[in-house]
């Protein structure tokens, strides 16, 4: 499987931060709702909350420790640029 970004949504409240906030940079735009994390050493992207429900939070689960995707699983690809 090609190493890249799976990202999941969970609620807000189960959301568990486990490395120091000040290696996560944050970057919003427009309405200023989605708040998108970056690991400010590598790039990586961690996590996000979401414009359409705060409520929630969508994780990279490429960065979750302990978490093996199957080759076979199937992931449903969104193209950013014609999300509203």
């Amino acid at each position: 499987m090609k190493k890249s970004i799976i990202m999941k949504s969970i609620p807000k409240n189960a959301f568990v931060l486990e490395s120091s906030p000040e290696f996560l940079e944050e970057y919003v735009w427009n309405k200023k709702i989605a708040k998108h994390y970056f690991c400010n050493q590598c790039g990586v992207y961690t996590h996000h909350i979401r414009r359409r429900d705060p409520e929630q939070i969508s994780v990279n689960l490429m960065c979750v420790d302990g978490i093996l995707i199957p080759e076979n699983t199937a992931i449903n690809l969104i193209d950013g640029s014609s999300h509203d």
